[in-house]
């Protein structure tokens, strides 16, 4: 129930009609410091995006009973995560002409501010400690063993994700996404323990890994068709390798939600100049993008 309670109160971010749209025209003040910026640019642009990545465990760790009466035990499992990284390239698109068409706005403002895809590649790491207390028929415990082992998984993947800004001002703003990832597992992390091991409880999780992610940033505007977006990115609902929806990573006897800290930079494209100084295009192209930045 939580989840979805999570989800609702997501997606009403991302529906805030309290939008502000980024401004694609050329400039027509002058600016405070430097020349005007006369630039016309395109609705699209490139995108990248790094930083580090953490792994999500739980903040307690029960104890297990054993379930033979030969030799009475309990244990327990402790994991963490490890510091690693991610890095990604893609593209970042503008609500254009064929978007405004099929009327995706909300009180009169656009539910999509932009929406952008990337390809690129996640290190994730972790480490899980076990703990083996062995009992008398008395109940007393006769002795303790522990043992620990270690992980990274390497993952190539792709990711498509649509964003609602709400501005705060006309250079600062906040960006929320709701999106889809693809993972494949190309690189295979340690299965091996140290010392004391439950086989029996371990799993690792399949190489390919699908899920429902969310995204929040803190958007700065350092010019026109130039943004730098520090924030997060973790999952909230796990598709494949389907387990009620769960979107931790299964590894030895415990469970991490994968977190991507990030820095994204999106710059727009300058659109090219004919010879005599005018953007190319037919007027009906021309007609197209003055109703785009009229509505931007």
């Amino acid at each position: 129930m939580n989840k979805f309670l999570f989800l609702i109160t997501i997606c009403i971010g991302c529906l805030n009609p309290l939008l502000a749209q980024r401004d694609l025209t050329p400039t027509k003040r002058k600016q405070a410091f430097g020349a005007r910026d006369f630039r016309e640019l395109k609705n699209h642009g490139f995108q990248v995006s790094i930083g580090p990545t953490y792994m999500l465990t739980k903040k307690t760790n029960p104890t297990f009973q054993s379930d033979t009466s030969i030799r009475p035990y309990n244990y327990s499992f402790d994991p963490k995560g490890l510091v690693g990284f991610f890095a990604e390239i893609g593209m970042a698109h503008y609500p254009d002409k064929v978007l405004s068409d099929v009327k995706l706005k909300l009180f009169g403002h656009r539910i999509i501010s932009y929406y952008d895809w990337g390809l690129g590649f996640k290190y994730f790491g972790g480490t899980e400690k076990t703990t083996i207390q062995y009992f008398n028929n008395a109940g007393q415990i006769m002795n303790t063993e522990t043992g620990e082992g270690r992980f990274y998984n390497g993952y190539a993947y792709g990711r498509f994700t649509l964003h609602h800004n709400f501005y705060i001002n006309k250079q600062f703003f906040i960006d929320n996404g709701i999106g889809v990832n693809f993972d494949y597992r190309v690189m295979d992390g340690n299965r091996g323990y140290k010392d004391a091991v439950l086989s029996s409880t371990q799993y690792f999780h399949k190489a390919f890994v699908s899920q429902l992610h969310y995204d929040l940033g803190f958007g700065i505007r350092l010019k026109r068709g130039s943004y730098l977006i520090p924030g997060v990115q973790l999952p909230i609902l796990g598709f494949y390798e389907y387990d009620k929806a769960n979107p931790r990573l299964k590894w030895y006897s415990s469970q991490y939600r994968p977190i991507l800290f990030k820095i994204k930079y999106i710059w727009l494209l300058e659109k090219k100049k004919s010879k005599n100084g005018c953007g190319k295009g037919s007027e009906e192209d021309k007609k197209a993008n003055d109703q785009y930045m009229q509505g931007n």
